[in-house]
């Protein structure tokens, strides 16, 4: 299902002085038109973690599909000793259709945005 991948789209946001108080991932994903989408993967992660997972969960199984849009917001003191970006997935909670997945948590899918260097 990899036509089920989102556009992603990287922010930056810095305080008046130009620090940095977090980054922003806006994303659209092309999904059947009766999903409710869940997201997780905001808040701290270890510090061996290199990209940060975010999923993108849904539930549907419509034949007509839409576009849903969903935003991941991470705080800077939440980023990670080496973590250097995010891995967006796409991910199905439906169970006819877990094999059809795309963006298992075993292989390397997904969509991997990095920091700008320097950033962090």
């Amino acid at each position: 299902m990899k036509e089920l991948v989102p556009y992603t789209n990287l922010e930056t946001v810095k305080d008046s002085n130009g620090k940095i108080t977090e980054f922003v991932v806006r994303t659209v994903s092309y999904l059947p038109k009766d999903s409710k989408i869940t997201t997780s993967g905001e808040g701290p992660v270890a510090d061996n973690v290199l990209y940060r997972p975010l999923t993108i969960s849904y539930d549907g199984t419509s034949t007509d599909f839409d576009y849903f849009g969903a935003d991941f917001t991470i705080k800077r003191e939440d980023v990670g000793l080496l973590e250097r970006g995010v891995n967006v997935k796409v991910k199905s909670t439906t169970s006819s259709l877990k094999s059809a997945t795309y963006g298992d948590p075993e292989d390397e899918g997904g969509v991997s945005i990095d920091y700008i260097e320097g950033d962090i």
